[in-house]
């Protein structure tokens, strides 16, 4: 069977930025060789990757994801090949993606639409730009006359968050990896194959470095109903976002999606947790006991992901310390 690399996403809910180094830290002496931070509404995933990088010393780092217009390419690269200048020579993924349509709207003022064309250009321009070049003319991202003053140390590598066939395609159209979320095992095959159809429609042969990543959520416990409760609590309302409700019907449950759409647009939360049954909560997070973490974690490997990135869900950062220890690489 294909080992996955294992590794941290410092993101657990709760926890302040000083705990979230520290344990990548604990990682890090554990044998977990990378630290993915996400940016949704908690610590700014450059900042904390940052200060991960000057307590670490062999941890590559990445982020996934950030939206595509809540900074520009100037500025991702900026962010990008500082945190690389921190690490001194080792591996920085930056994984860039749509995020949502009530994220921008509501919390940024930034546009969604059109997604795929955003994501694709801002992928594009901060690949360019961190290349070297002053200028990107396209239809929606526009730099001109910019010049990256203090360069990355180390490899960038520029990634592409991706749920469903189209923003998997336009990470194997341009993309050095692609970053998942929330999917089971099963799936994997099919968005391996959309990223390579992205990529012979560009007409480009992928990478030696491409890699699938995806963040795992896991949520250790003895009590299989209370820890489904707190995936349905974190994650029922991603599946009543436009993008995560069609993946979700792509991924194989349509009646369920449509239930949680209607739910979710009537304010009904109980609808939405009715819907997001336990078949639906089992196949997109990690709940149970570590053996049961580890099968799963196996069933992943198999499936083809490359690097899987624990989110682990826990009341304290001693029990993610104590997850970290139990699941460490072997």
């Amino acid at each position: 069977m294909p080992a996955v690399e294992l590794s941290l996403s410092p993101t657990s809910p709760g926890l302040d930025a000083p705990t979230l180094v520290e344990l990548c830290v604990v990682a890090e002496s554990l044998g977990y060789r990378s630290a993915w931070a996400a940016e949704v509404a908690g610590p700014g995933a450059f900042a904390l990757l940052g200060a991960v990088a000057d307590r670490t010393t062999s941890l590559d780092l990445g982020v996934a994801v950030v939206a595509a217009t809540t900074r520009s390419p100037a500025m991702l690269g900026m962010e990008a090949a500082t945190v690389s200048q921190l690490l001194g020579g080792r591996t920085f993924w930056l994984g860039i993606g749509s995020s949502s349509r009530f994220i921008l709207d509501s919390w940024h003022g930034a546009p969604f639409d059109p997604a795929l064309g955003r994501v694709r250009e801002a992928v594009a321009a901060t690949q360019a730009l961190l290349g070297g070049a002053r200028e990107f003319h396209g239809e929606h991202v526009r730099v001109s006359r910019f010049a990256l003053t203090s360069v990355p140390a180390g490899p960038v590598r520029v990634a592409v968050g991706a749920l469903g066939p189209g923003m998997l395609a336009v990470a194997g159209a341009v993309g050095d990896g692609v970053c998942l979320n929330l999917m089971p095992p099963g799936l994997v095959p099919r968005q391996r194959a959309a990223v390579l159809a992205g990529a012979a429609a560009a007409g480009r042969v992928l990478p030696d470095h491409f890699r699938i990543m995806a963040r795992l959520h896991a949520v250790p416990t003895d009590d299989l109903s209370a820890g489904r409760e707190m995936v349905r609590s974190g994650f029922g309302p991603y599946f009543g976002q436009p993008v995560y409700n069609r993946f979700l019907a792509w991924m194989g449950y349509p009646e369920e999606a449509a239930a949680i759409a209607a739910a979710f647009a009537a304010g009904d939360r109980d609808g939405v947790d009715k819907a997001m049954h336990d078949g639906i909560v089992d196949a997109v997070a990690l709940v149970g006991r570590i053996g049961r973490i580890r099968e799963r974690l196996d069933e992943y490997a198999a499936a083809g992901l490359d690097i899987a990135a624990l989110n682990v869900i826990a009341p304290s950062a001693g029990e993610v310390a104590d997850t970290l220890k139990a699941l460490r690489p072997l």
